[in-house]
């Protein structure tokens, strides 16, 4: 390898390493004065009382189009399906409460929440009696936030 090739790659490879930093580097600036954590708190609040309220309609709102939900038994269900069993008052109803809810992750375009939630009730044939570690994610999309989705996880002996 000659002495001109040598540097020649060094000099590429730092080219290379510094667009790769400046591209990894850009983010969307935030809004100024914009306070997400306190934003998705809400809109949590606001699914929460969708979900008690069998309303359907909020959940459409919403939710983002891509919504995604694990279901206890690893059962996934889209956006439409999510709506329709939150606005089925035939499926049940379900006592929640959440408690402990904690924002996990905020960016200005994505925020993870957890929370640690009791239900006592069925949705169908499911019974879905207990507490369960509860991760949401809410995006940013078409200008709001929207919640993208959750994932529910039983928690044991409990």
């Amino acid at each position: 390898m000659t002495r001109k090739y040598a540097a020649m790659m060094t000099a590429l490879f730092f080219l290379a390493s510094g667009a790769v930093a400046l591209v990894q580097a850009q983010q969307k600036p935030a809004v100024p004065g914009e306070d997400v954590a306190g934003t998705v708190s809400i809109l949590d609040h606001i699914w929460l009382d969708a979900a008690r309220n069998h309303d359907g309609e909020t959940a459409a709102w919403l939710f983002a189009d891509d919504f995604l939900e694990i279901h206890p038994g690893g059962f996934l269900v889209d956006k439409k399906g999510q709506v329709d069993m939150i606005g089925n008052t035939k499926l049940g109803d379900l006592q929640i409460q959440s408690k402990d809810i904690q924002v996990r992750y905020a960016s200005p375009d994505v925020a993870v929440l957890t929370d640690t939630t009791t239900i006592h009730g069925t949705q169908g044939d499911v019974p879905y009696d207990g507490q369960y570690r509860v991760m949401r994610v809410f995006v940013k999309q078409h200008g709001r936030w929207r919640a993208a989705g959750a994932g529910l996880a039983r928690l044991s002996g409990k």
